[in-house]
Parts: C-alpha cells; sequence; structure tokens
C-alpha cells in the first residue's frame, strides 16, 4: 500500500505541474485575464494562500485515491502502458471532469470560454496523471 500512496504523491507532483503549465501559459492566461471581473468567476484575495489547500485537497487528496483505484483496476488493463494511460485517462475524464463541467455550466454562469479551457485542460491533465500511473504502478 505504501508504493501505491507514493505513486499517489508523485502523481500529484506530476498533475500540479502539468496543471499550472496549462493554466499559466500566455493563451491561458489571456483568456483568464479577459474574463477575471465576470461574476461567475472566483476572486481569491491572495492567490498563493489559496495554492497550498489546492494542491492538497484538489489534486493530493484525488490523487491517493485515483492511484488506489488505478491499482485495482490495474490487473484488468491490457499490459501496454499507452493502453493503460488511454483507458484510464477516459475513466478520469468519465468521473471528474465531464461531470463537473456539466453541471457547473448549466447551474452557473460561469463564462464559457473557461468552461472550454477548463474541458481541455482538465482531459490533458487526466492523461498525464494516467500515464504517471501506468509508468509508477
Amino acid at each position: 500500500m505504501t508504493r501505491i500512496i507514493l505513486a499517489g504523491f508523485i502523481a500529484s507532483i506530476v498533475w500540479f505541474a502539468a496543471a499550472t503549465i496549462l493554466y499559466m501559459n500566455p493563451y491561458s492566461k489571456k483568456i483568464a485575464d479577459t474574463l477575471k471581473n465576470h461574476p461567475g468567476v472566483k476572486k481569491w484575495a491572495n492567490q498563493k494562500e489559496m495554492l497550498l489547500p489546492m494542491y492538497l485537497w484538489g489534486v493530493l487528496v484525488p490523487s491517493i485515491i485515483f492511484a488506489v483505484i488505478f491499482w485495482w483496476l490495474n490487473p484488468v488493463f491490457p499490459s501496454s502502458i499507452l493502453a493503460k494511460t488511454i483507458l484510464f485517462g477516459l475513466i478520469l475524464v468519465g468521473i471528474k471532469i465531464y461531470p463537473r463541467l456539466t453541471d457547473t455550466a448549466l447551474m452557473t454562469s460561469y463564462p464559457k470560454q473557461l468552461l472550454i479551457m477548463d474541458f481541455i485542460n482538465g482531459t490533458i491533465s487526466s492523461f498525464v496523471i494516467a500515464a504517471a500511473f501506468a509508468f509508477l504502478i
């Protein structure tokens, strides 16, 4: 079980780094900056203060849970790392990205451009974390 938790921890760092690159690149920042005053976008008094809770509760805890799920499903996955990455990436998109974005789109006034960006970046991040698990577990 220690190996699974370690894999979740390592994958969380990879996931956080990938998401940082995806959301802090000039294209994504331009979209976010143009919509930062939209009423559906949360205003953070200090963005640095949100990083630790975002990492702990939004990335580390789910990564450990996903590591356990990957470990549990691993015997039924094909042996190829690429196949495992694709299958588990699709599972993550199906259980994490699609439902959250659908709910947000239907129940909030969150800007559509940011929803699209979140879908793209979330999907890429899902496959990044799936690849990390395929290599580590």
